[in-house]
């Protein structure tokens, strides 16, 4: 089952590449194949705020949803 669990989170992580493909496109020419894949990791598997200033600075403002 576990791998099953990982399989599923390796699908989503490509169907979610394939939705925004035309804004990734330029990354990935700036980047080549390795840069964009450890970009891609990196932002998959890491922290994305730095610090709690930061989380609160972003709580302050009111919630805007937007739709790409």
């Amino acid at each position: 089952m576990r791998g099953y669990h990982y399989l599923m989170r390796i699908g989503h992580l490509i169907n979610t590449l394939a939705r925004y493909a035309s804004v990734l496109a330029p990354l990935f020419k700036e980047k080549g194949v390795q840069g964009f894949i450890r970009f891609v990791r990196s932002t998959y598997s890491g922290p994305w705020f730095e610090d709690s200033a930061d989380i609160e600075q972003r709580l302050s403002k009111p919630l805007r949803l937007s739709f790409i």
